[in-house]
């Protein structure tokens, strides 16, 4: 006669018993944790590849126009490259123009944020940066390659030694340019501009006929 599961279980010692339970829980453990893995690892956001640290001499040697600036506002925009991320539109009061041509006091600098390669993303508003950018200053571009940093008297004085001291973006000079007043008045009229001209030939005439008269005399 043939003994049943439940009876032969029944007759297992407690150790095997055990045993034998807690290899079975350990492969289902095992079991779950295979199978949520790649679904844990593919629900995980990709963070943007760190920025490799550029010097200021390279930074100098790319850029368009070096400046320094204070961020006053960032307005995000989306992108319009089918990319994840976004752009960032940051309104920037200029302090010191180092390179390029920069004659506005206020300039708008674009940084973006992007998934696939690095990138500045959103500036802090109210801090002085150092921009190393690209474009024709409508607007300014600055990547995540560029160099561009947050100010400060290390990245200032390297920057003069490299480009020498900076100017402020709207000369002083031109501000306070003077113009003298052109006269407006009604031009003399022809007889009155050639009058002395007319007293110095009547003058010339008379001269002559005096010494014409002493020489008559003298004969």
């Amino acid at each position: 006669m043939t003994a049943s599961p439940r009876h032969a279980t029944a007759h297992l010692p407690g150790g095997l018993l055990g045993g034998l339970l807690g290899g079975l829980l350990a492969a289902v453990v095992v079991a779950v944790v295979v199978v949520a893995a790649p679904a844990s690892a593919s629900a995980a956001p990709q963070n943007a590849p760190a920025c490799p640290p550029v010097t200021v001499k390279d930074s100098t040697k790319v850029a368009l126009a070096v400046f320094s600036g204070t961020v006053t506002a960032v307005e995000r925009q989306p992108r319009t490259d089918g990319l994840p991320g976004a752009i960032y539109a940051h309104t920037v009061t200029v302090h010191l123009v180092y390179q390029g041509n920069v004659g506005t006091e206020t300039v708008q600098v674009l940084t973006d944020r992007n998934r696939a390669a690095c990138s500045l993303g959103a500036l802090s508003v109210d801090t002085e940066y150092m921009f190393f950018v690209t474009g024709n200053g409508a607007p300014w571009v600055a990547a995540g390659t560029s160099g561009t940093r947050p100010s400060n008297e290390t990245v200032a004085a390297q920057v003069e030694r490299i480009l020498g001291e900076g100017q402020p973006p709207v000369d002083p000079a031109a501000e306070e340019a003077t113009f003298t007043p052109v006269d407006t008045s009604e031009p003399q009229s022809l007889s009155r501009a050639a009058a002395p001209g007319a007293a110095l030939v009547l003058v010339g005439l008379l001269g002559l006929l005096v010494v014409r008269g002493l020489s008559r005399r003298s004969r």
